[in-house]
């Protein structure tokens, strides 16, 4: 389950369900979010299941501003030499090795994992570097794999570490939500199959939620007229879908044999 919630007054947004794990989740939750607010643009606190870069960058194009928590590369603690310091020349488009060796790429796009990333590898430098048993086990050289999505990813990772104290809000807005509903409340399974009846079942939860979290935001008569303001705003949408159910009546259709069997 996911779930968007506001760093104000840690009121549930949004919520939707059906997917294995984050990773495809993040900017379907924040344009989604970003639509219900009405808000040009907003800032995104969330944890590394949510970091894909693709993802990353289609949130940057709509004014969203991430602060995913960066992912390890799986280069890291293996004793080799890390990417990070394979330093990347944007305007060429290759990267230049501890060893002054330039690592290009043919332009091709492969795919990964369902991820796009272009290969940088110099194998005739390779053979004769005195470096190798540092750099790499691999039999052809080293050869590094590049998000075509990195230049979005490599973004996010410095805004995360310029602020510290921004990203650690995340537990405090979001954490303290699903404890309450899964310890307090007993929330921990829903009853329902499928992911509307599911998702019906969840936004019931988060309703009784935020409706206890408005307790005590405002003062109890000021929530009744607000409440009261949203039951006039309703009923008159209810009103105007009546007079054009009406005014243009759907003529029923004929019952068939089999379906009276039924």
């Amino acid at each position: 389950m996911q779930a968007g919630c506001d760093s104000k007054h840690k009121l549930f947004i949004n919520n939707d369900t059906g997917r294995v794990n984050d990773t495809h989740a993040l900017s379907p939750m924040t344009l989604d979010a970003k639509e219900l607010l009405k808000v040009e643009g907003m800032k995104v606190l969330t944890d590394k299941g949510y970091t894909t870069g693709k993802y990353i960058e289609i949130c940057i194009k709509n004014n969203i501003t991430t602060f995913s928590s960066p992912k390890a590369h799986s280069s890291q603690n293996n004793g080799l030499f890390d990417m990070q310091i394979f330093q990347y020349d944007k305007q060429q488009d290759l990267y230049r090795c501890p060893a002054n060796q330039l690592l290009k790429t043919n332009g091709t796009i492969y795919n990964k994992n369902k991820h796009k990333v272009k290969h940088y590898k110099n194998r005739q430098a390779c053979k004769s570097c005195e470096l190798r048993d540092k750099c790499t086990k691999n039999k052809n050289g080293r050869f590094i794999e590049r998000s075509i999505y990195q230049e979005a990813l490599e973004e996010n990772q410095k805004r995360v570490a310029s602020n510290p104290e921004y990203y650690k809000l995340r537990q405090q807005i979001t954490e303290h939500q699903f404890g309450t509903l899964k310890r307090q409340w007993g929330f921990t399974y829903t009853i329902m199959k499928g992911k509307e009846n599911v998702l019906s079942e969840v936004n019931l939860m988060m309703i009784c939620y935020n409706l206890r979290r408005l307790m005590s935001i405002f003062s109890l008569n000021t929530l009744k007229n607000k409440l009261k303001e949203l039951d006039l705003y309703f009923l008159r949408k209810w009103e105007s879908f009546y007079v054009n159910l009406t005014a243009f009546p759907l003529k029923p259709k004929p019952l068939k044999m089999q379906t009276i069997l039924n």
